[in-house]
C-alpha cells in the first residue's frame, strides 16, 4: 500500500503530461467552384501535427461523388502507404489514409479533396457534413461546418445580393440562397 501511495504522484504527472501534449486541430471543409454544377471541397486542417492516420466520412446533401472524385494531390497523405476512398450506400464518402509513424508532420494542410456534382445541376445550397471516425491517440480533430458556395451565378456586387433577396421575397429563392449569395459577394475580390 505504501508503495502504491508513492507511485500515485508519478502516475498523475504522467497523465497530465500526456494530456498536455494532445493536439487539438480543426478540420474545415472549404468549397471552390469547378463549374456551375461541380464544387471541389478541400478538407483543410489548421494543425496536422501528429496526424499520421485518419478515417473520416463526408456526407453530402444534394451532391454526389465517386471514389474517382477523391484526390490526395497536395494533401498530407499524398505519399502515405495507404490511401483509399469508398462510397457508402448513403452516398457518403469514407476516406481512410495511413502513413505509418512517418506520416505525421507539422503545420497546416489538407487531408484530401473531393469533387462533388450537384444532383440538380447547379451548385448553390448544397452542403456536406464531416464526421471524424479515427485519428491517432492524443489528437483531437474537430470538424467545422461547411459554408455552401454558389457556382455559376454572379454575386460579386451588392446589386446581385438585392436581386437574390427580391427573388426570396417573390418565392423563387430560399433564404439559404440569399445568404450564400451574400457570402459570395463578401468573398469576391
Amino acid at each position: 500500500m505504501r508503495k502504491m501511495k508513492s507511485l500515485m504522484p508519478i502516475i498523475l504527472l504522467s497523465i497530465l503530461l500526456v494530456t498536455g501534449m494532445a493536439n487539438a486541430a480543426t478540420l474545415t471543409p472549404v468549397g471552390t467552384c469547378v463549374s456551375e454544377s461541380q464544387v471541389s471541397i478541400a478538407l483543410n486542417v489548421d494543425d496536422v501535427t501528429g496526424i499520421y492516420t485518419f478515417d473520416i466520412t463526408v456526407t453530402p446533401t444534394g451532391l454526389t461523388a465517386t471514389t474517382a472524385d477523391v484526390s490526395f494531390t497536395e494533401s498530407i497523405a499524398a505519399n502515405w502507404t495507404t490511401k483509399q476512398a469508398d462510397v457508402k450506400e448513403t452516398g457518403a464518402i469514407q476516406i481512410i489514409a495511413n502513413g505509418g509513424s512517418q506520416g505525421g508532420t507539422t503545420g497546416s494542410g489538407k487531408l484530401a479533396t473531393i469533387t462533388f456534382t450537384a444532383t440538380d445541376g447547379k451548385v448553390d445550397t448544397e452542403t456536406v457534413s464531416v464526421t471524424v471516425k479515427t485519428v491517432p491517440p492524443g489528437v483531437t480533430l474537430t470538424p467545422s461546418a461547411y459554408t455552401p458556395v454558389v457556382c455559376g451565378e454572379a454575386c460579386s456586387e451588392w446589386a446581385d445580393v438585392i436581386t437574390k433577396y427580391n427573388a426570396y421575397v417573390a418565392g423563387t429563392a430560399t433564404w439559404t440562397e440569399v445568404i450564400a449569395c451574400y457570402n459570395a459577394y463578401v468573398a469576391a475580390p
